[in-house]
């Protein structure tokens, strides 16, 4: 199997992707610029259930394509969500989902009567499947999968300098299992042959349990020391404890009384403010009462004057000699034709007066009335001032009291925080403290010594196949020229190299990892002279970290033409495929360019980085 591409796609973005060949594909610039993007994309479209780790350079993706070719030229292209699921499996090489192509679904780990996994699809293409590998001492049996074989030919950046063995892990659940992987690999026989040994009614040996213990206690990110110093630091953790619950507590009551201060003054001031608009409301009713009140007092004067004009006029026309009637024209002497004519002037002037009555005592009430209104409206605006002076006093004691309060909290969040993580050192202290003990006990109470079966070690390892694995280790560390690397064997016991005397991890990071590379390597190397079985390719994040990061002088290859060897020997390699992760420190001016050379710059120039840096036209 062969990578030929990863794409990222998105219906609004410019598609991300990287295209891979046969033989040396070299990746390298500086940190941040996505070549760890490119490898997590790689791992995420080859089984793994966990999300891709969120990038703010996602956004805008929605699917994660990569192509891949096997033996005999079948070309296929897996789609995927970049939020994870199921796979799309099509013929042939896409860059895009194609629209006119039915695809297999393929499940990420377990599978159904109808739906394969991606790892069955995989290893039935290279001829892998169905490899059982021994898990335990009662020949207990685990399925071969992409997942538990991928660490053997995708090496990342952390687990390339890491202290341990490039094949068999340090955890005592899997020690087992990767030694069969490793005699498998080298041999081509698994383990489907063996039965099933007799269990004894105690599952685990002394031994193992020790080791669980021991690896229990070493998760919780502390050395197996002295008992007391354990049981001396809980007791002074929980003296810390008491003391802050103390301060907590003292806190609390502290910020109660500050909080119950505060709430009262936001009421007094959202009191204050009512009261402030309901007297501005009522202050604008009145003026408006007022003004109406102005124009009926305008309308009974206008009346009145009008009633006392009739009056006058009715007691002048009645003290005045006439023939005519002044009411309506007549002459007096004519009886016939004046009979019907209401002359009785003193009725009108009458009624006037009693109309002018009544509206004089309409217009005292509403005098009475007016000058009420404007005694209240007076009133009103005298109180105006002391309510919006109460409002300022309050405002001025919040403005004080809240920044208080505002730290308080802080500081109350910040001493509760710092209670939870003391809490949970002490629950690891007691937890360490038991299983320390206990782990004592199972020591204590052995009568001897139990083995840790060095005889079912070197028969599951076969010493022929591994002295040809060492020769072709070897062969990679001189070729590249790496200092002091003319003895090269493979211990059983440890699981590891031992490079001229030494052991391969009781050196410097960037010694192990270009001793990582070389054993990864190495093994794909073996298996292509002896045709057996390997997933086709390697991937080696910062293979060169002895250029980047050494740990001491001793570590350092900056002086070496080691760099130039290696994509020297690797470039020559052409029947299998090898990608290289690398930072820019490391490359020689002859590999800082060609056709299956990618440079990263992070600058304007050149391409910047995997994702495009402007937005789709």
């Amino acid at each position: 199997m062969e990578i030929r591409f990863i794409v990222f796609v998105g219906p609004v973005k410019e598609s991300a992707e990287i295209e891979f060949r046969s033989g040396l594909n070299l990746v390298y610039g500086p940190s941040n610029t996505g070549k760890s993007s490119v490898l997590d994309g790689i791992d995420f479209m080859l089984g793994t259930e966990k999300p891709l780790k969120e990038l703010p350079e996602h956004e805008g993706y929605d699917q994660v394509i990569l192509g891949v070719e096997f033996p005999k030229s079948e070309y296929f292209t897996f789609v995927r969500s970049i939020e994870g699921g199921d796979y799309e499996c099509f013929e042939g090489l896409h860059k895009r989902k194609p629209l006119d192509i039915d695809p297999v679904i393929l499940r990420p780990k377990s599978e159904t009567k109808t739906i394969k996994s991606i790892s069955s699809f995989i290893l039935e293409k290279v001829n892998l499947s169905n490899k059982k590998l021994k898990k335990n001492a009662q020949n207990g049996l685990v399925s071969l999968t992409l997942r538990n074989s991928l660490d053997l030919a995708v090496v990342n950046e952390a687990n390339i300098q890491k202290e341990s063995s490039p094949y068999i892990s340090t955890q005592f659940t899997k020690i087992t299992e990767h030694k069969s992987r490793l005699k498998f690999i080298l041999t081509g026989v698994d383990d489907s042959s063996l039965l099933p040994a007799e269990v004894e009614k105690k599952a685990l040996s002394r031994e193992a349990k020790i080791e669980v213990l021991k690896e229990l206690i070493e998760e919780q990110g502390r050395s197996l020391g002295d008992i007391s110093t354990l049981e001396n630091s809980l007791t002074e953790l929980r003296q810390q404890d008491k003391r802050l619950s103390q301060t907590i507590l003292e806190e609390r009551f502290t910020l109660d009384a500050n909080e119950e201060n505060y709430n009262s003054l936001v009421s007094n001031r959202a009191a204050f403010r009512d009261e402030l608009e309901l007297k501005s409301n009522r202050i604008n009713e009145v003026v408006e009462m007022l003004s109406r009140f102005k124009l009926l007092q305008k309308q009974y004067a206008s009346d009145i004057a009008r009633l006392e004009s009739i009056s006058e006029t009715g007691t002048l026309l009645e003290a005045l000699p006439y023939e005519k009637c002044p009411t309506c024209g007549r002459l007096v002497s004519e009886d016939k034709t004046h009979q019907y004519c209401d002359k009785d002037i003193k009725d009108v002037v009458a009624a006037a007066a009693s109309e002018k009555s009544k509206i004089e005592g309409l217009n005292g009430e509403l005098k009475f009335t007016v000058n009420n209104l404007s005694s209240e409206l007076e009133s009103i605006n005298e109180q105006l001032p002391g309510i919006e002076e109460k409002i300022s006093s309050v405002a001025k004691e919040l403005a004080i009291v809240n920044p208080e309060l505002v730290e308080q909290r802080t500081n109350y969040t910040e001493f509760y925080n710092l209670k939870f993580e003391l809490d949970d050192s002490i629950k690891q202290h007691e937890q360490l403290i038991l299983l320390t003990r206990k782990k004592e006990e199972l020591e204590n109470s052995a009568p001897k010594k139990e083995s840790k079966g060095k005889e079912e070690s070197e028969r599951t390892l076969p010493t022929s196949a591994l002295f040809k694995l060492s020769k072709e280790v070897r062969s990679f560390l001189q070729e590249w020229g790496l200092p002091n690397s003319n003895d090269v064997h493979f211990d059983k016991e440890t699981g590891d190299f031992v490079i001229n005397g030494k052991h391969r991890i009781s050196n410097g990071k960037g010694h192990r990892a270009i001793t990582h590379a070389a054993a990864t390597l190495g093994l794909m190397k073996y298996t292509e002279e002896n045709e057996l079985p390997h997933l086709g390719f390697s991937i080696l994040d910062s293979p060169l970290l002895a250029y980047e990061e050494p740990d001491n002088e001793a570590d350092d290859l900056s002086d070496t033409d080691v760099n130039i060897k290696f994509f020297d020997s690797l470039a020559d390699w052409k029947s299998k495929q090898i990608i290289v992760f690398e930072n820019k420190k490391s490359i020689p001016n002859k590999y800082s360019s060609g056709r299956q050379v990618t440079q990263f710059t992070k600058k304007n120039s050149g391409r910047y980085g995997f994702f495009p840096t402007k937005p789709m036209n």
